[in-house]
């Protein structure tokens, strides 16, 4: 990868927080508790927000991480009571764990005993979340861990959209599930970047003004330049690597300025995926030399940096914080 690298002054480093890009200090709190071995507090978080779907998606996503290793428990625990937020941090935990073994590359760098494990532990999440969705027939949030779940196990697309649709029948803007969405629409699980990008564009089109929903439309282009990317990496291209990083958010910068205005299009309002929403706005802006939006974005996101889409841009970094560091100082600082 030599070749690719070039000589650069070095970034000053920022603060940068990384796995947390949400504020919700009560979470928190119920999270440690968790790792303490106490339950209490994350099933009472979890019930305080059964009419908020965003706010419950992010916070049984967070618990579900610090319940790895103990979903069994947490199944037993689920059987014994009538308890829809067991039942639903249950099946989530087993999500979790699933992913925890499957690990993030893709499927051609992952062993067949270790998909054997990861069906094995994903297939375990579908029965409690159907039991989370009866409890509570309004909830959105069993559906959307559904779709992930879907997304692991390779259900056919008549399954994955039949969730879907369950999903939008009861929360039409769900961010983290319009984010799964997207995933099983793109070309590398078994989509097409076309179908993905329509989707993008659908999603802005039919989001209500001053939702971060119409973040999936960076997001969308995010994972056409990764494809690209790694194409021109294969090829051991240093000048399409080069060129796409300076032009392809050059390009399509007009239509993720628009999506970002319809977001700032209300007024500011308090969303558990702000912070998300603004990595990957402030990453496409700077990509394309958009000062002013760059640092709007940057500013949002409060040097807490979510993987998605910081990974991508450092893509041959050894260092994704100090990628990171470099392009948000030359915004910041100017």
């Amino acid at each position: 990868m030599g070749i690719f690298r070039r000589k650069r002054p070095a970034a000053v480093a920022r603060e940068v927080v990384r796995d947390h890009t949400y504020d919700d200090a009560i979470l928190d709190i119920a999270a440690e508790e968790m790792d303490a071995g106490h339950l209490r507090a994350a099933t009472t978080v979890l019930a305080e927000c059964r009419d908020e779907p965003e706010l419950r998606a992010l916070r049984v996503e967070v618990l579900g991480e610090h319940a790895i290793g103990h979903a069994d428990e947490l199944l037993e625990l689920a059987k014994a009571n009538t308890d829809p937020d067991l039942w639903l941090l249950a099946g989530t935990a087993f999500i979790r764990e699933a992913w925890a073994i499957r690990g993030s590359g893709r499927a051609d760098s992952v062993g067949k005993d270790r998909f054997k494990v990861f069906f094995g532990t994903l297939r375990k999440a579908v029965g409690p979340l159907h039991e989370a969705a009866k409890l509570l027939p309004r909830d959105a949030v069993p559906w959307s861990q559904l779709q992930t779940a879907g997304l692991g196990l390779q259900v056919d697309r008549d399954q994955k959209d039949e969730v879907w649709r369950e999903v939008v029948a009861r929360c039409p803007s769900l961010y983290p599930a319009h984010w799964t969405r997207l995933q099983i629409l793109a070309a590398k699980w078994g989509g097409s970047a076309e179908e993905m990008m329509a989707f993008a564009h659908g999603s802005v089109d039919a989001s209500p003004p001053g939702d971060p929903v119409v973040a999936m439309l960076p997001l969308a282009h995010f994972e056409v330049f990764l494809e690209q990317f790694e194409e021109a990496v294969q090829a051991r291209s240093a000048l399409k690597v080069a060129t796409l990083k300076l032009r392809y958010f050059s390009r399509v910068r007009d239509e993720i300025a628009q999506a970002a205005d319809r977001w700032e299009a209300a007024p500011a309002r308090a969303h558990p995926r702000s912070l998300q929403a603004h990595n990957l706005f402030a990453a496409a802006f700077a990509l394309a030399d958009d000062a002013p939006r760059a640092r709007r974005h940057l500013i949002g996101m409060r040097d807490h940096v979510h993987d998605v889409p910081w990974a991508y841009v450092a893509y041959l970094a050894d260092d994704l914080e100090k990628e990171y560091s470099e392009l948000a100082n030359k915004y910041l600082d100017a």
